[in-house]
Order: structure tokens, then C-alpha cells, then sequence
């Protein structure tokens, strides 16, 4: 069986040992804490913790605030993923007063790839003494981090600021110095005084303010805050540059790729020769039209006369209208096409109408010649109407935790079973079903659950509008667009369920004039997204967390797969794993390329990370 390839990598994987392909065995319900299951890592992150003598204060448990605050570090410290950068920085615990309290800030722990031990020894050493300067310890806590890349501050406070600083004031300021920059506020237990201050802190510092009124619930909040800022926006693969011209094209070879677009007009890549099989190409990158515009990544094949051969989709979004998921093209060119265009060789054209210069994700798949395609079952017959009929497993057990990445690459994986998150007001999370195989269908089912603080914060006003998607091996839209039952608004008041579902993976549906179809013509994994749209005034901060409840299925008997007539190639991903795995001296030389890659991708492209903005226009895609 041919299988897709596996997009699921990691920021520190790429930098140490190259951007390989995770094709390990799916979790399971048993695997709740596989740090795989709760996300990958890939930005920098400050803990900053209050050590003030307020958390002496009882923390209705029979533990101090302390004592609960170190608890639910460790607790962290045990999730957070390996190739995550963290650091500990605490105010308050050295001076209790009078001179120099106000500058009383230590860097526990420096901002680096992630060292549980050294993180628990600085737990361990914190004390409730003195006062809360919260406005001096952002600013160091700031120059604590690393100068490019996705960058956070997960502040832990139990007080507001007593040392005459504005901590609002210098966390606006902060932000202003990079859009991949933002705060993030964990109260406890505090008055409503302590709240509206560190609400703006967090609003100021483009974060989200997080009120923790019960301690048992502090390590569950601080472990999917702190993974989620530790997160990044993941672009991956192995580092190429496309050419500025056709006679110029970067060679690739089947696998994932990253370059940047934006930079150099349109990027050329030189593919390698089908012989009887079909090349199938997708382009991914973000819109950064901010909220106006039509973004598009455009795509295209052609022969050695220019001329495009083979056929193409394309996604677009109208300004943040995805929720700043990535835009999509995918193209395939199959024998039958190239009997009506020129021969090879082919070329893969790539440009976008975006003004910013960004990462660009290039995946290619060689698909060997079949035989007797035309024995095979036919095309999906249904261009709409099909996602309602077909139903996923109900939820069962206990849900699995899980943090959704902001794009494909960063997707966990989530076998069929049932898992819980969060998703915040303009965000997509992306999650990866994997093999789904000829003759399924993948469907996704999530339910938003209620809030008291979402419901408050609409008032009398609309809420927003919410969606969940399916995408397939290609990462384009596999799901029915008409279906109702996908798009919902949500007002925090009452749940509210969405389904999505595939057509089932049919090789002829690749002769399919609908899109879903065709993004169901070649097996391997699919995706969920769950895409939350802002439609109020009302600001992420005061609509807070929404949990959800997610459920993957694979549904249908395997059937239909078609014959090869040659062993799918190996991707270029996996012999750089296996080269890295033997010791090969010359991986090292594309893993410093890929680090460098990947810092210039991250630092362009987490900008949308928490962008939320107004309107659910969406733009059908085009041929």
C-alpha cells in the first residue's frame, strides 16, 4: 500500500537531526501524556513566576499559593516537549523589602533548549519574600529571550504591581518591537482590582489572560498555556531555494521542502521524471494581507514549452477569514495529461500575491503508474450533500489531551478516538489523522462546550462563528463546503456540535471535476481543523479559553487499492533520517541550513499566531 507522507515535524528535531518525518505509531486513548499527543514545540518561552510574600497566602487547599504554584511547575516542566526553549525568571524572592526590592528579579533558569532538571532545581528554590515588580521583571524577562523567532512571556502573578511601574504600559511597548512577540497572564486567585490590570497586561502583549480562582486547576492551565506559547508556527522541511526561472529550477525529490516566497517573484522547482506515474505537488504558505485583500498561493506544472500541463486547485482566504490558517494549491499531473501537453522537463511555478516574504512549503509526491485504472472503483459520484451521511464513531473513554498546531506541519497526531483542547477567538488548530486508507473516509466531530465568560462577554451582541474542516494528503479542502452542519455560531451559553467528513479515497477521483473529490485521490493522512471567527467587539482576552472535544474517525472497509507498478520512491526526508541515524557527516550540513530556514520562517510567519479580526468572508476555491 502506498502510503501519504507524513508532514507531522518539529522545529528542534529539524535544527539537531533534520526535518524528519515522525511515522511512529499513532497514541492511543493509553498515551495521554505521549508528548507527541499534546504538541510540538518550536518558539521560546519565559516562565516568569511572583515570588512576592502575597503567596504565603493559604490556597484553599491546605498549601500555600507557593506550594500549589511549584506543584503545577513541575507539572509542566514534565509536558513540556523536548525541543522546546524555556527559561524561569522570578520577582520577589530574594528582598523583602526597602532597597533594591523593586529590582528584585532573577533569571533562574536561561532561556534555552528546554532542561527539566535545571527547570525543577530553579522550582525548587522559590520563596515568597518581598514586593511585585511585574513592569521591571517584563522588560528583563524580555531581554531574557532570543532576538528573531516566536517569543512569549508566560507571567504568573497572584497581586498587581506595587513598585510604581506600569506594567500595561511596558508590555504594549514590548510587543511593539515584533509581531512574533506576545504576553501571556496566569492570575491567581486575585481581586478584581489585580485582574483588570494583568487582563490589560496580557491584552497589551497581544497574549490572553488566564483567571485561575481554584489551584487544582493551576497545572492544567499552566501546562497548555506554556505548550502553547512554546508552540510556534511550524513551517518544515528540507531547506531548498527555487530558481528565478525555469532553466534555473531548484531540483527536489519526493518529500517536504522549505523555502521562503515573497522574496524573489516566482519560485521554479525541477521535478523529477514521472515515468508512468503521476507527480503531485502542493504549495502551502499563510496570508498576510491582514484584514483586507484576497490572499493566494498560486501553482502551476509546464513542460518544456512553458506551457501548463496537468490540473490544479487552488484556496484562497479574504483577509484573516481563516482564521490565519494556511493557504493551499495543489496540482497533479498525470500520463493522460502529458499526451496533451509538451514533454518534460517539468517544472513546479510557485507565486503568491502577498506582499510580506514568508515560508513556503513545497511536498511533493511521485505516484507510480497503476495498472488498469480503469478497473477500479469509479469516482465519487457527490460534489455535495455527502459529509452529513457520513457518520464518525461516537466519543468513548476518557478524552485524550491534546494541543492542535497552527498549520499542518505542527499537526499532532490524532488517531481515531476522542481528545480534548482549547482554541482561542482567530485561531485555527490543525490536527492529523493518519493513513486513512483506499476505500475511507475521514471525519471529524468536535463539540465547543460552554462558558460563562464568553456568554458575559457577548452580552446582547453576536458571538462568533466556528467551523471544522477535513483536509487530505495534499492539504486541501476534502470536506462538503454546503454542509450546515460544519459552520456554526457560538455564543458560550449553550455547546455546540460541528461535523465534517471526506469522501472515501478513490483513485479515480482524481477524474472528478469537485474539489473534494480530487483531495481524495491518493491515500495516507488527513487533517482536522477547528477555526474559531471573531464576529463581535468583544476581544480574545474577555472571551477566554474554549474547550473542545474532539473525536477522529477512519471509517469504511479498505478497499479499491489500486495496483502499482512500482515501489513508491523513498522521500528525501527519510534518507536524511537514515543518513543522520549512520552518522553521515553531511546531514549536519542541512540541518544547520534547515535551522536557519526555519528561524527566518518562524520569525515571518507567527505573526498570525494570535491575530483575531472581524468577518467570516471566505472565497471559494478556483481551478
Amino acid at each position: 500500500m502506498l502510503r501519504g507522507i507524513s508532514t507531522t515535524l518539529s522545529i528542534g528535531a529539524s535544527v539537531t537531526l533534520g526535518a524528519t518525518f515522525l511515522l511512529g505509531v499513532a497514541p492511543t486513548a493509553s498515551a495521554a501524556d505521549d508528548e507527541s499527543v499534546l504538541g510540538q514545540g518550536g518558539g521560546s518561552l519565559i516562565l516568569v513566576l511572583d515570588g512576592s510574600g502575597s503567596m504565603k497566602e493559604a490556597g484553599g487547599s491546605g498549601s500555600t499559593r507557593m506550594e500549589e504554584a511549584k506543584k503545577g511547575l513541575n507539572g509542566v516542566i514534565d509536558d513540556l516537549p523536548d525541543d522546546a526553549n524555556v527559561g524561569l525568571r522570578v520577582y520577589g524572592s530574594e528582598i523583602s523589602d526597602g532597597p533594591g526590592s523593586c529590582e528584585d528579579s532573577e533569571l533562574l533558569v536561561p532561556v534555552e533548549p528546554v532542561d527539566k532538571d535545571a527547570l525543577r532545581a530553579g522550582v525548587e528554590k522559590l520563596k515568597p519574600l518581598g514586593n511585585t515588580p511585574i513592569a521591571y521583571s517584563l522588560e528583563k524577562a524580555y531581554a531574557d529571550l532570543p532576538k528573531e523567532g516566536p517569543r512569549s512571556i508566560v507571567l504568573v502573578s497572584d497581586g498587581e504591581e506595587n513598585c510604581q511601574g506600569d506594567p500595561c504600559k511596558v508590555a504594549a511597548d514590548l510587543k511593539k518591537k515584533g509581531a512574533d512577540f506576545y504576553v501571556d497572564v496566569v492570575g491567581l486567585q486575585v481581586d478584581a482590582k489585580s485582574r483588570e490590570q494583568l487582563t490589560c497586561v496580557a491584552s497589551a502583549g497581544g497574549g490572553t489572560y488566564y483567571d485561575v480562582k481554584d489551584l487544582s486547576e493551576l497545572q492544567e492551565t499552566l501546562t497548555r498555556t506554556s505548550i502553547r506559547a512554546a508552540r510556534g508556527y511550524e513551517a518544515a522541511g528540507l531547506p531548498v531555494e527555487g530558481g528565478t526561472s525555469p532553466e534555473d529550477a531548484a531540483e527536489i525529490e519526493d518529500g517536504q521542502w522549505l523555502d521562503t516566497i515573497g522574496d524573489s517573484g516566482v519560485e521554479n522547482y525541477a521535478l523529477p521524471d514521472p515515468g508512468k506515474g503521476t507527480i503531485h505537488v502542493s504549495a502551502a504558505t499563510l496570508p498576510t494581507k491582514g484584514f483586507s485583500g484576497v490572499s493566494q498561493v498560486d501553482l502551476k506544472i509546464v513542460g518544456a514549452d512553458g506551457q501548463a500541463c496537468g490540473r490544479g486547485v487552488r484556496e484562497a482566504s479574504q483577509g484573516a477569514g481563516n482564521g490565519g490558517a494556511p493557504i493551499v494549491a495543489a496540482y497533479s499531473l498525470s500520463a493522460a495529461d502529458r499526451q496533451d501537453c509538451s514533454e518534460g522537463p517539468y517544472v513546479a511555478q510557485v507565486g503568491s500575491n502577498n506582499d510580506e516574504v514568508q515560508g513556503l512549503e513545497i511536498l511533493l509526491r511521485t505516484e507510480p503508474g497503476v495498472e488498469d485504472p480503469d478497473a477500479l472503483p469509479a469516482p465519487f459520484g457527490k460534489a455535495s450533500g455527502f459529509s452529513d451521511a457520513i457518520e464518525g464513531d461516537a466519543p468513548s473513554g476518557s478524552p485524550v489531551s491534546v494541543i492542535g498546531g497552527p498549520n499542518f506541519s505542527s499537526a499532532p497526531p490524532t488517531a481515531p478516538g476522542t481528545y480534548e483542547d482549547s482554541v482561542l477567538a482567530g485561531e485555527t488548530l490543525f490536527y492529523r489523522v493518519p493513513d486513512v486508507g483506499w476505500g475511507q473516509s475521514a471525519v471529524c466531530d468536535a463539540t465547543l462546550g460552554t462558558s460563562t465568560q464568553a456568554a458575559d462577554a457577548f452580552g446582547r451582541g453576536v458571538g462568533v462563528n466556528t467551523q471544522v474542516r477535513v483536509y487530505g494528503p495534499l492539504k486541501t479542502v476534502a470536506d462538503d463546503f454546503s454542509s450546515q452542519t460544519g459552520r456554526k455560531q457560538w455564543r458560550g451559553d449553550e455547546a455546540v456540535a460541528l461535523h465534517a467528513a471526506s469522501p472515501p479515497v478513490v483513485y479515480r477521483n482524481r477524474e472528478s471535476t469537485s474539489e473534494a473529490p480530487k483531495a481524495t485521490q491518493v491515500d495516507g493522512d488527513f487533517y482536522c481543523s477547528i477555526t474559531v471567527l471573531p464576529m463581535s467587539a468583544a476581544s480574545t482576552e474577555e472571551i477566554g479559553e474554549i474547550a473542545v472535544t474532539l473525536t477522529t474517525s477512519v471509517v469504511g472497509e479498505e478497499s479499491g487499492e489500486p495496483t502499482y507498478l512500482e515501489d513508491p520512491k523513498e522521500t528525501a526526508n527519510d534518507k536524511a533520517a537514515e543518513e543522520s541515524s549512520d552518522g553521515g557527516p553531511a546531514w549536519w550540513i542541512i540541518a544547520a541550513g534547515v535551522a536557519a530556514l526555519v528561524v527566518v520562517a518562524l520569525a515571518l510567519l507567527a505573526a498570525l499566531r494570535r491575530r483575531s479580526g472581524a468577518g467570516d468572508a471566505e472565497v471559494p476555491p478556483g481551478e
